[in-house]
């Protein structure tokens, strides 16, 4: 991407390297491969499902939200 601005890249990135970023990990739930996130209390949020076999995005044990 190409960003043309007479702003010097110092004031154009102020601050883009103070954000803070979810904590992903690979697991599986159910035997599904998920993305998981980390939330409160050592739990986990599962982010998105990572499968091609369609029958996994059908089950209905595990979707995107579902806390393990």
């Amino acid at each position: 991407m190409i960003l043309w601005t007479p702003l010097p890249a110092e004031q154009v990135l102020a601050g883009f390297d103070d954000q803070v970023y979810p904590d992903y990990e690979s697991g599986e739930v159910a035997g599904i491969p998920v993305l998981l996130e980390k939330v409160d209390n050592g739990k986990k949020r599962v982010v998105r499902i990572n499968s091609s076999d369609p029958a996994h995005y059908l089950n209905k044990d595990v979707y995107p939200g579902l806390i393990t």
